[in-house]
């Protein structure tokens, strides 16, 4: 466990930053990230943001600027959302068709992705492709007819935002496409990932930089961020007030040290995957 990034600022030249859970939960920037990124700029370090975000960059700068995180602080964002369109734009689901089943979110949010991605939106009698880039039902259940519809006639699901929850400003739980697509694969169906933990969005992050000598990557999910960071065959510093938290915190008897890092060590072995480094929150002390 480290106090804070003053703890490990020599020891990397690249920090990629996840952005919820990290810097924000949707609302204003948590209380000790502005300074944490002052004092990564004040390095001369180069921050990325690695967003599993449906939406593409242009929508992160406008989410970080409201949340009280300049522009100044980051030198880019990359998220799934532009994994996604690149892969769109460069063919690869050409195969697919361009008639999809969507799944979005209620607020609107992502309304270009269709359009981005030369897509129209019909309905499943008549699509070539499932578009998985939001929930907009109460659970995923209310998705099971839609998908064993779509499994029957052999649709495949592209996904644009893998993670499963995401935190919302009140601190709970949302759901997050990548739950739909999950089970969708419980299915036999085939999905299309992208963003984190696919190794070609950290190639993407590593041309976005021009390189790195010694990367970490900074996150709070264990199947994203620290999988992702493992596959890149980075370092990675685990946050424990993100989405494990209550998972966290009801295996532990104290707060005392030896008892949290073995809880920290179980918590990762059930993701087969281990973190370099883990902290409570994004801070430098």
């Amino acid at each position: 466990m480290i106090s804070g990034l003053k703890d490990i600022i020599n020891e990397f030249d690249t920090f990629i930053l996840d952005q919820w859970g990290v810097l924000h939960n949707g609302g204003d920037a948590f209380p000790s990230a502005i300074e944490t990124l002052q004092f990564l700029k004040q390095h001369g370090k180069k921050v990325v943001i690695l967003s599993n975000s449906g939406n593409s960059h242009h929508f992160s700068y406008q989410r970080l600027t409201d949340s009280g995180i300049s522009r100044d602080l980051y030198i880019d964002v990359l998220t799934s959302g532009d994994h996604m369109r690149h892969n769109f734009k460069q063919g690869k689901f050409d195969h697919l068709g361009s008639k999809a089943l969507t799944f979005a979110f209620d607020d609107n949010t992502n309304a270009n992705v269709l359009e981005d991605c030369g897509l129209t939106s019909v309905g499943i009698e008549d699509a070539t492709l499932i578009m998985c880039y939001g929930v907009g039902r109460g659970s995923v259940a209310e998705y099971q007819a839609d998908l064993e519809i779509a499994y029957a006639r052999g649709l495949e699901m592209v996904v644009s935002n893998p993670d499963l929850v995401a935190m919302n400003p009140n601190g709970e739980l949302k759901l997050c496409p990548g739950s739909i697509a999950n089970v969708y694969v419980s299915m036999g169906g085939k999905v299309h990932w992208h963003g984190k933990p696919q190794a070609e969005v950290y190639d993407m992050c590593h041309t976005l930089l021009d390189g790195w000598d010694n990367a970490i990557a900074v996150g709070d999910s264990l199947e994203h961020d620290i999988r992702g960071a493992n596959t890149a065959g980075i370092s990675s510093l685990f946050l424990t007030t993100g989405i494990h938290a209550e998972d966290l915190t009801a295996k532990m008897a104290t707060k005392d040290d030896v008892i949290v890092a073995s809880v920290v060590a179980d918590l990762s072995r059930e993701f087969d995957v281990m973190p370099s480094h883990y902290i409570d929150w994004f801070q430098v002390n």
